[in-house]
């Protein structure tokens, strides 16, 4: 019979993993709880995830939750502003717990746990904020952290006696030394970086989400999925390109076909070119122009297919290509 039953916010990484382990330990009986940023193509199995690996590996299982329109809405206007770049931190976190809290709710569980650490990240896990964060999600008394609770207020498995105080940990600052001591005791010797490999947190992508948001109303997951993927330009206010790069991306397209708001289709060897926005003659001559600078070829024998949503519009030509500074003048 378990002592206890919670929720853990799961990433994978050292922490969320050492808080397993040590809730483990009291007999506490565990759901991982992982939320899957929607930088995945729609089809992506997280089950594939390195953190899904690990978490068989240690004896829990895990509940996936996709993050969808109501997560980029979010992401697009965080109430708490964003870190160093497109990284909306701490309204992330308040949004993961309150999806783990519907859990919780649904299963009964007694608590939701996380992997935080006082005053590992500065934007997020500073003392006043870890307790804004509780106030912000709706559970005050069943937000617990196993690695920092001893520096913390109870929290109700703790004063009820479902969870022992004393057995939980101390951790604070930035260094993680406490945290790999306690995996080489444990005996685990793979987990997720330490610096998270957030995209949002990404030079390149931040920088294409930026534009998607400021450009783009209606966004979707997929939308974000494309944000990883291929060579992004700005061909009109309305309309940006995305040109593959490969054959692997050039299918990736393809699976999408039908959601794809126009998509420049080469009838010769060359790239995909799908188009957000509703595109007009200006923006359609500068694909093509793109279509001739990545596929080296020009002329009216070349021909390229112009599909809306997976219909064909019309087919085309190749133009003369993009000029080196139009491009970059494009470039996202």
């Amino acid at each position: 019979m378990p002592a206890a039953r919670g929720i853990l916010l799961y990433s994978g990484g050292l922490d969320s993993v050492i808080a397993a382990k040590v809730l483990f330990a009291q007999n506490i009986e565990l759901t991982g709880f992982q939320c899957i940023l929607p930088f995945y193509p729609p089809d992506f199995d997280p089950e594939t995830l390195p953190s899904a690996d690990l978490a068989r590996r240690i004896g829990l299982e895990v509940s996936y939750h996709r993050l969808g329109r109501d997560y980029i809405d979010l992401a697009r206007n965080p109430p708490h502003g964003y870190g160093k770049r497109m990284n909306p931190c701490v309204d992330c976190k308040i949004h993961f717990i309150r999806k783990a809290a519907e859990l919780m709710r649904e299963t009964g569980a007694d608590f939701v746990a996380t992997g935080e650490v006082v005053g590992q990240r500065p934007m997020s896990q500073m003392k006043h904020m870890l307790n804004h964060i509780v106030k912000e999600s709706g559970i005050e008394g069943r937000l617990l952290r196993p690695l920092s609770a001893q520096i913390l207020k109870p929290t109700i498995p703790e004063e009820t006696g479902l969870v022992d105080r004393a057995r939980l940990l101390n951790i604070s600052g930035r260094g993680r030394g406490i945290q790999m001591a306690l995996a080489r005791e444990y005996g685990i010797t793979q987990y997720e970086s330490p610096s998270g490999g957030c995209l949002f947190t990404d030079v390149g992508i931040s920088r294409r989400v930026r534009d998607l948001f400021d450009h783009h109303a209606d966004i979707d997951a997929l939308d974000m999925f494309f944000l990883t993927i291929g060579r992004h330009f700005r061909l009109t206010g309305e309309v940006k390109a995305i040109v593959s790069r490969n054959e692997k991306e050039n299918n990736e397209f393809g699976k999408y076909i039908d959601r794809i708001d126009y998509l420049l289709e080469p009838q010769f060897r060359g790239p995909l070119i799908a188009l957000k926005g509703d595109s007009d003659p200006t923006a359609i001559d500068r694909a093509r122009a793109l279509m001739a600078r990545y596929s080296k070829l020009t002329g009216a024998d070349y021909r390229i297919r112009l599909l809306r949503r997976g219909q064909i519009v019309s087919e085309l030509g190749l133009p003369d290509p993009v000029s080196d500074i139009e491009l970059e003048a494009m470039r996202i």
